[in-house]
């Protein structure tokens, strides 16, 4: 219903440029129970392949049914699997190893899968742990979480006394989250509406000089 009140709505000109989420906000009444999550106004990340993610200290899981497109994948059976690239295994009570949720190994300090090129070698077909990052819900539950994953590539010098930082194995982080706050953003929108105001009044004038 509420994509039908987008599309039929006389400002639907007026909204297909902003996030959908904030389409919703233009539709809905304003008296709406509708809690907006703090991102309403969209995030700024772009993956920058550093792989950096990939070399995290810590363990990829995969769901059981992750595993069987990995595998296909890459040719090999289940024991195959398990004996090269599975370093630990969470089975059901009822010992159903198909349902079993798989630990991935690492090798030299990064997902057994990260080739020398940086790249994922099994990229259309990794865990959901992986192709949902920087997207997790433990760094959507506020701004100071997002903000904290973010870090600078390792060539731009920090200054010092500064909070910003450069990814560690141990504290992990992202280079493609693009540090803009909230507060930042609405200041670039009321620029922006400035630009308009003031683009607005110059056509006037030379309407008015004709």
């Amino acid at each position: 219903m509420l994509l039908f009140l987008i599309i039929l709505t006389p400002q639907a000109d007026a909204l297909a440029n902003k996030p959908f989420i904030r389409k919703l906000r233009g539709v809905i009444p304003a008296n709406y129970p509708l809690s907006l999550p703090w991102y309403e106004d969209g995030l700024n990340f772009s993956c920058t392949g550093c792989g950096k993610c990939c070399k995290v200290d810590g363990d990829v899981w995969l769901a059981p049914e992750e595993v069987p497109p990995i595998t296909q994948h890459l040719g090999l059976n289940l024991s195959e699997f398990r004996s090269n690239y599975i370093k630990a295994e969470i089975t059901p009570s009822d010992g159903n190893e198909e349902e079993s949720w798989m630990c991935l190994k690492r090798d030299e300090g990064a997902c057994v899968f990260l080739g020398k090129d940086n790249r994922c070698s099994i990229y259309d077909h990794r865990p959901v742990q992986c192709r949902t990052y920087p997207f997790w819900p433990s760094l959507l539950s506020e701004e100071a979480a997002w903000l904290e994953e973010a870090v600078l590539p390792d060539e731009v010098t920090i200054d010092e006394g500064s909070s910003e930082r450069h990814w560690s194995p141990e504290l992990g982080g992202c280079e493609g989250i693009a540090v803009t706050t909230t507060n930042e953003i609405k200041e670039g929108e009321a620029s922006d509406s400035d630009d308009e105001q003031e683009s607005t009044l110059f056509k006037e004038k030379r309407l008015k000089q004709k």
